[in-house]
């Protein structure tokens, strides 16, 4: 994608929100993106939670929905007290315990906070259709199990919130909503990026933003006809139903810098972080000056024939790509390298970083986890805000000491610290052949350090 796809003018543009619950917090910072960049949509089309942002974004405030996303806990959404904290797995699990015994109790937990919260924040529906932005939405029918799509003249006037709320009900966990006596639920379960309903209004560009939300995608080949960006990240976006302040904020930034990324790479590089481009390239030169005389340097005397031998040099670069969800190549191996190190030591995609300064912070974070390591296996740096079930695993299989790529790292990296490598020893041959990466890891780490003492200027 290149810039010229703003920079197009006379267009008539859509924007599509996907739905998946708290997750559409990524949304807003989407939102703000687009504002900056000067696409302003003329069809907004979105299901679930998505169609509750695409009422916001009509609206007009992106300051008002974020400070509203910033406010929203569970207990404003589902009828429920939620945990003030969920400091461990363990809490994480007796939590969604709580959650599934009340749903199968009451058949689904009220939607009465969430319908104050639709009305509080949508509150002014003859703006919505006075506007001149046309605006869609989907909801499923219960009674026939399929999916219905309403524009905003198929809706009667004054009960916009009431599709609003239906195609947000997350059915069995939220009950279903009643009109007119037929009941309604998600939108999503059917398709949950309604891209037919924006390409029926013949766009020439459409923005499609998708949360990873549960339910079914349906393929509409007239996108291929159509200029498309699709806006998505790589980081979980964390469970649906349960809100988190600290965790709505990392996601409107994350929505932001995914977006922006997208729209001016000339500017902005990165797969799962966001850097300062020219600070990528600077950085690249560093790291093959470094690279180079660690292969050919006389202290690291046999270095490349090992790694040619065998064809290690083929096991390091499948675990980079395995683990960064990306090809690899000499443009982009330092990228690699810096993103995934960054990953395992729980730095946050929440903001545009230069490589120095997060370099540095690997750095920091690494003598401080080292030091604790050696008092007390604890992290130092536990994310600041709610994680997923998926998160919590990667977590607690991170706190094992044998299986732990974080504290492999450490120690090999201490090891590196107190002798010269040397690839020969029985230890480093080891690591290569079962651990590739947390030694690939604990070397970058090594030169992270190095730089920073300014041995490669």
């Amino acid at each position: 994608m290149t810039p010229s796809f703003f920079e197009k003018k006379n267009k008539k543009r859509a924007l599509v929100f996907g739905g998946g619950g708290e997750r559409g917090s990524f949304e807003i910072g989407v939102w703000r993106a687009l504002d900056e960049l000067d696409y302003v949509p003329d069809i907004i089309t979105g299901t679930s939670v998505g169609a509750l942002n695409g009422a916001l974004y009509i609206l007009g405030n992106v300051s008002e929905a974020e400070r509203m996303w910033k406010e929203i806990e569970t207990g404003k959404v589902l009828d429920l007290d939620a945990p003030l904290s969920i400091d461990s797995f363990k809490d994480y699990r007796r939590t969604l315990t709580g959650f599934l015994i009340r749903i199968i109790r009451e058949k689904g937990i009220s939607s009465a906070p969430l319908k104050a919260l639709i009305d509080t924040y949508i509150d002014d529906e003859s703006r919505i259709r006075s506007d001149g932005t046309i605006f869609g939405l989907s909801t499923t029918n219960l009674k026939t199990r399929e999916i219905e799509y309403y524009f905003l003249d198929d809706i009667e006037e004054g009960r916009l919130n009431d599709y609003l709320l239906a195609s947000a009900s997350l059915y069995p966990a939220i009950q279903k909503k009643m009109i007119d006596g037929t009941p309604y639920i998600d939108g999503g379960y059917w398709n949950n990026i309604p891209i037919n309903m924006a390409l029926d209004k013949l766009p020439d560009q459409i923005v499609l933003v998708d949360l990873q939300g549960p339910g079914l995608l349906h393929y509409d080949h007239r996108i291929e006809e159509c200029e498309s960006l699709l806006i998505r990240t790589k980081w979980p976006l964390g469970d649906m139903l349960l809100f988190d302040t600290n965790r709505t904020e990392v996601n409107i930034e994350l929505g932001y810098c995914e977006t922006m990324k997208l729209a001016r790479p000339d500017i902005y590089r990165g797969l799962w972080y966001t850097y300062d481009t020219d600070t990528v390239e600077t950085d690249a030169s560093v790291f093959y000056l470094a690279l180079n005389g660690l292969l050919t340097g006389k202290r690291s005397k046999g270095v490349y024939e090992y790694i040619k031998r065998d064809n290690h040099q083929l096991i390091f670069l499948r675990e980079i790509e395995k683990r960064w969800g990306s090809a690899v190549d000499e443009t982009t191996v330092s990228l690699a390298l810096c993103e995934l190190t960054g990953k395992l030591f729980n730095m946050i995609p929440d903001k545009i970083y230069s490589i120095d300064k997060f370099q540095n912070e690997i750095i920091h974070r690494l003598i401080k986890m080292r030091d604790a390591e050696r008092k007390n296996p604890i992290n130092e740096f536990e994310p600041r805000f709610l994680l997923s079930g998926k998160e919590w695993t990667e977590e607690f299989l991170e706190g094992l000491p044998l299986i732990s790529n974080r504290t492999l790292v450490i120690q090999i990296f201490e090891r590196l610290e107190d002798e010269q490598l040397k690839w020969d020893t029985p230890f480093y041959k080891l690591m290569i052949r079962t651990r590739p990466f947390p030694f690939i890891i604990a070397l970058y780490c090594k030169y992270l350090l190095n730089k920073n003492l300014g041995l490669y200027r």
